[in-house]
């Protein structure tokens, strides 16, 4: 895995391209599909996922800051400046999509968790995340203990006073995938990236990216790796 590193960018760029089902992209479409768009924009939507078996969605929200990713990558590695995805970053440019947490809640992405409530819905003897509106997630596992507590785990105690803290939400934990080239302890999911025209028109899969670090709690900051998904996504991996 050939592996870089420019003093403007905040993570890791690597030239591993890796591929995803086709049936997972089609999965990630119908549901980013049921996202309430605002009108007349276009706007890029991402989709974090960890397809093994299953498509795994845990996340959404802006798809700009991947969709540029996408195009600096593919610009780099495979010499292609992506012309098509120029023009419409700059007609995205200007609007972001917002999370609607709600909508999550209708598509059964995560539920609605308080200090009201936590005690009847938390099972501590299986994994789970609890987020919040900021975009801050924690991880409880029952072996954090072995798996490693700087692997990204909170104790039951730090869950419980994140819960006080404010709103959040209870959503499934997925095992992120292993991350081919690199030691099992760096883990991985994919950011599947659709692009919600202003028209009515169908929404465009514009690729995506894989991101790696190491531990369980897996976001963009300087020591992530990232890489890109095919879109001609025929085989997998794992």
């Amino acid at each position: 895995m050939k592996k870089s590193k420019s003093k403007n960018e905040k993570f890791v760029p690597s030239n591993e391209i890796l591929q995803v089902f086709e049936s997972h992209v089609f999965q990630a479409k119908q549901l980013v599909s049921k996202l309430p768009k605002p009108e007349n924009q276009d706007v890029f939507i991402a989709l974090d996922c960890s397809p093994n078996g299953s498509l795994n969605a845990f996340n959404y929200g802006s798809g700009l800051k991947s969709a540029q990713i996408i195009k600096n990558l593919a610009g780099s590695f495979l010499r292609d400046e992506l012309p098509w995805l120029e023009n419409k970053l700059y007609s995205a440019s200007q609007h972001e999509f917002e999370i609607d947490f709600k909508a999550g809640v209708e598509l059964g992405l995560w539920e609605p968790l308080n200090s009201q409530n936590f005690e009847r819905k938390l099972n501590w003897n299986q994994p789970f995340c609890v987020k919040n509106t900021k975009g801050v997630t924690k991880i409880w596992h029952p072996e954090w203990r072995r798996l490693g507590y700087k692997n990204g785990f909170t104790t039951r105690t730090g869950i419980i006073k994140f819960i006080y803290s404010g709103e959040s939400y209870l959503q499934k934990f997925y095992m992120p995938l292993n991350t081919p080239g690199l030691p099992l302890s760096w883990r991985m999911h994919y950011r599947l990236v659709f692009l919600a025209p202003k028209q009515e028109e169908e929404l465009e899969f514009i690729g995506g990216i894989w991101i790696s670090r190491q531990g369980f709690k897996i976001f963009q900051e300087e020591n992530a790796v990232i890489g890109l998904l095919s879109p001609l996504t025929v085989t997998a991996f794992f």
